[in-house]
This record gives structure tokens, C-alpha cells and sequence, in this order.
């Protein structure tokens, strides 16, 4: 089976023009994560589809598929309440997967709600990656010079730009082998995560870089939402 999971449980701190988690903000009418939803929904490669949110969104999350949405579209979708941090919220959804009968051929893809330019070839591309590599990130080459600097004031170095990449999402993995992964970080290894592609690289395993896209980026601040509504506005909304 292939296993679908949107992390929503976040609430934007970082932006300041709204006053709503950015995932639920509209754009031409229409919430962020209904945009990101509809490329995984179209695509109807995923047995189920898990929903990570914050749990006073629920009634709310609930109204929003019903309205974007059709009953058969969304009857394999799951909502989960989200944890303090990212691995948390997947720790959760994981858990609730587990009722299942896992097989050894289940495909997870972890994606971002506020990354609603995803493309459908990204998404096929990080399946077929998890299933011959058993896990995957998505990632661009780094465009910018990146200064490396410990204490914020003067460069330390400058590494080589070729071998430095951007991560995306989705990450993609062997459900069975995510499960062994996650099973064996410590507790001071889960408060150090950033990125879902982390619990390969602290725990030695070899991951797969899928080609992303510089427009699958993440809204995370109001800049990142202006180019947002800016391509939306541009395409005619949904």
C-alpha cells in the first residue's frame, strides 16, 4: 500500500500579515492545503491519505474537505492529532498506521501542507524512489553562495556550492524501514530533527536525493506567501 502524510500541525509563528496558521490562510478564496491536497488526491496512487493537524482544527479541517472536496475523494482521508514536533506529528500518524496489516512493500511519502506547488512528477518520483532505494528526500542544487559561521558574526568557511543541495519534501520511504528507523533515535536525537530525511542520516542509512523544483517551495515567511498568491493569482486559483 501506499501511505500518504501532510503535516499540518504547524501555526506559523514566523508570519506576521495573518492571524491563522499559514496551511489554512486563502489564497484567491481557497486554503493552502487545499491546493497541496488536490495533487495527491488526483494522482490516486495512495491507499490512504493522513492528515497531521493541530486538533482545534478539526472541525474546521473537516468543513474544508467537504466543501473542496467529493465524499469518494476524500473517504480514505484520516485526520491525526499532531505532536509538539515534526517527528512527533509522524510518530502519531505512524502509530495509527500500525492498526493495519503492514506489509513489506509499503511506501510512506511525508510532505508539507505549505508546499502547495508539489508536482505530480515529484510525488510518482519519490514512490518509485522509496520502493528501489528504500528511502528518499526531495532536493534542488543550492543555488547561493552558503558562509558557514559558528558564532554568527564571521564566516568560518565557504563550502564547495556543487555538493550542497536544498531539501524538500515529500521524503519518501520503506514504511517498515522508517518504523526500524525512528525506533532507534534517542531522545535527544528526536529534539534535534528538522527534517524528516534526518532519521536516515543519524542513523547511518543511505538516503536517495529525488530532483525537486525551485517552485516546491515552503511558505514559511510573508515574502514566500506574496510569491505564492503571486503564481495562484497567475494560474487562476484551483
Amino acid at each position: 500500500m501506499n501511505y500518504a502524510v501532510i503535516l499540518a500541525g504547524g501555526s506559523g509563528s514566523r508570519m506576521k500579515s495573518i492571524n491563522i496558521p499559514k496551511q489554512y490562510h486563502e489564497i484567491n478564496g481557497i486554503p493552502v492545503i487545499i491546493y497541496t491536497l488536490k495533487t495527491f488526491i488526483e494522482l490516486e496512487c495512495f491507499d490512504y491519505i493522513y492528515i497531521a493537524i493541530n486538533p482545534t482544527f478539526t472541525d474546521f479541517m473537516n468543513s474544508i474537505l467537504k466543501k473542496y472536496f467529493n465524499p469518494k475523494d476524500i473517504s480514505n482521508i484520516t485526520l491525526i492529532n499532531g505532536g509538539k514536533e515534526r517527528i512527533d506529528s509522524i510518530h502519531n500518524v505512524i502509530e495509527s498506521i500500525k492498526k493495519n496489516n503492514i506489509n513489506d512493500k509499503d511506501i510512506i511519502v511525508i510532505h508539507d501542507a505549505v508546499r502547495p506547488f508539489v508536482t505530480k512528477k515529484i510525488i510518482l518520483d519519490n514512490i518509485k524512489g522509496a520502493k528501489k532505494y528504500g528511502a528518499t528526500v526531495t532536493s534542488v542544487p543550492v543555488n547561493d553562495t552558503i558562509l558557514l559561521s559558528t558564532d554568527g558574526d564571521y564566516v568560518d568557511r565557504i563550502p564547495i556550492r556543487k555538493t550542497l543541495f536544498n531539501g524538500q519534501s515529500p521524503d519518501s520511504f520503506n514504511l517498515k524501514t522508517f518504523i526500524e528507523l525512528e525506533n532507534k533515535l534517542t531522545d535527544e536525537q528526536k529534539e534535534i530533527i528538522t527534517g524528516t530525511s534526518q532519521v536516515c542520516t543519524l542513523n547511518d542509512y543511505p538516503i536517495k536525493m529525488i530532483e525537486g523544483d525551485t517552485a516546491n517551495f515552503k511558505i514559511t515567511t510573508d515574502a514566500d506567501l506574496d510569491l505564492a498568491e503571486y503564481i495562484i493569482l497567475k494560474k487562476g486559483g484551483l
